[in-house]
């Protein structure tokens, strides 16, 4: 009897305890985009899924099987498909991750409303570390995402407003856009002896992720969770206004124009940003080269080659094809958001849109005239006179009206500068409301120390590599010349 009362009088003391009150819900929420243009390894540079070498990606010769194409997962070190960042494009909008990990509860939704109109809810989900994060798809606006946060009968709410922006970054131009010389598995050829398969995002163009705009486009993405950016990047080796840009550029492998291959994937959406670096092979870049290797006093002779050998000496073709660029400047404008816009081939076709605020990024070309010390280089056999002539009568932004150049006989001859130079008429195109990136020659051109092709460790871009098994890599930026190229264009777009 006493186990019994014991057993009772227990029990009744327990039944009389008040319940434990479930604790008061916290909703705390963040949002952010989920990046378009991933760097799975923190390398440095976009990984794409486009596949992957099946083995030694960044080797001297990888795989030639690929894999992981299509599979929507960015590897460390897949390429870009056809070498652009364009598969993120969805109809539907872009990828948005609300967490609440940093709330208190049971449960917790999600409502997703803009002005008075409610788009969603999400399901009650349970509020654990595994399940507190929601990924939504949703186009770009203004919204206001309200938590609610429920424990037992309690509920606690956190609005928080929100502008959904993807950042369009398209890339159009030559080689020195499309970063060749660099391609991924460049550390490679750098560090190692032995025969040398260039691992490209795009093998017909040479382009490759480690491209100054395309590490721009990175930058750009790393810069802030509120926006993410999609790189589209059709810039193509040996790329001129007409023979690229503006038409098919048949030497590559191209059937159509970049204006065209960038409306095929990018359809009606607002460009924000378009990268452009076009200009020196319209106006003979490789044929200077070759001339001035070949010849001595090789601005007052006859080119050697291409559409300079048409007239009298070369610096008199050099300067009658920069004379056509601002008409073709202007031609390629009609493309980005203008009212007209004609390709070679097809005609007139649509211009391309631009977003309110978009910016148009012409790039001036680097200097690779100058030694460690300042001076003009030497290379092989193309001597400092020649060298110092490129460089006031081809890149120097600020050129005077004439050059004098004396050649090895000491006989000047007034050059006419009537037309500018290169970076001189890609500065000029402020009258077409682009913003040129004139850091990519200020940093190397008007700095006390060349960074020239002759500047050995200081030196931003490739001498000759014709003889090291990899030709194309010849007079181009090296990888701290594209890294300080894309630096440049990051600061116009207000990244540190």
């Amino acid at each position: 009897m006493s186990i019994f009362i014991a057993v009772l009088v227990g029990s009744t003391i327990f039944a009389s305890a008040p319940a434990q009150a479930a604790p008061a819900p916290v909703a705390k929420g963040t949002w952010l985009m989920v990046p378009q243009s991933k760097d799975a390894n923190g390398d440095g540079f976009i990984d794409g899924d486009g596949g992957v070498p099946k083995s030694g990606a960044l080797a001297l010769q990888p795989s030639a099987t690929f894999i992981g194409a299509g599979n929507f997962i960015a590897q460390p070190n897949e390429r870009l498909i056809g070498g652009a960042l364009s598969w993120y494009l969805d109809p539907a909008g872009y990828p948005v991750q609300l967490s609440a990990c940093a709330s208190t509860g049971d449960n917790y939704s999600w409502t997703i409303s803009q002005g008075q109109t409610v788009i969603t809810t999400t399901a009650p989900r349970a509020l654990k570390k595994k399940t507190c994060k929601t990924t939504l798809t949703l186009p770009e606006g203004d919204y206001n995402f309200r938590l609610t946060v429920q424990s037992g009968k309690k509920r606690a709410l956190q609005s928080l407003p929100a502008a959904v922006k993807n950042i369009l970054f398209v890339v159009i131009g030559d080689s020195y856009a499309s970063g060749e010389g660099n391609p991924r598995n460049v550390d490679a050829w750098l560090s190692e002896a032995g025969a040398f398969a260039p691992y490209w995002d795009d093998d017909n163009c040479n382009r490759s992720v480690r491209g100054a705009p395309a590490q721009a486009a990175l930058a750009l993405e790393k810069s802030s969770p509120s926006s993410s950016v999609t790189l589209v990047d059709v810039a193509c080796s040996g790329a001129t206004i007409d023979g690229g840009a503006l038409g098919p550029q048949q030497a590559a492998g191209q059937t159509t124009s970049q204006i065209q291959q960038l409306r095929a994937l990018i359809g009606d959406r607002p460009i924000d940003i378009a990268s452009i670096s076009l200009g020196g092979n319209d106006t003979g870049f490789t044929t200077v080269l070759t001339s001035c290797a070949l010849n001595n006093d090789c601005p007052i002779r006859r080119a050697t080659n291409g559409t300079l050998a048409r007239y009298p000496t070369l610096h008199d073709g050099v300067q009658a094809e920069l004379g056509k660029l601002p008409a073709n400047y202007a031609r390629l404008a009609g493309c980005l958001g203008g009212t007209v816009c004609a390709v070679s081939g097809s005609g007139a076709v649509s211009p391309l849109k631009l977003a309110p605020d978009a910016l148009i990024l012409p790039t001036m070309y680097p200097d690779i005239t100058r030694a460690a010390s300042g001076g003009p280089c030497t290379y092989l056999t193309i001597d400092a006179s020649d060298f110092a002539w490129a460089r006031d009568t081809q890149l120097l932004p600020t050129p005077g009206p004439t050059y004098p150049f004396t050649a090895g006989s000491g006989q000047t001859f007034t050059l006419s500068l009537a037309n500018g130079t290169l970076n001189s008429q890609i500065g000029a195109t402020v009258a077409l409301g682009w913003t040129p990136v004139t850091g990519a020659w200020s940093s190397s051109g008007d700095s006390p120390t060349g960074h020239g092709v002759c500047a050995n460790a200081d030196s931003w871009v490739f001498g000759l590599t014709t003889f090291q098994g990899f030709n194309s890599a010849s007079f181009h930026p090296n990888p701290k010349g594209q890294q300080v190229i894309g630096r440049e264009i990051a600061k116009l777009l207000e990244v540190q």
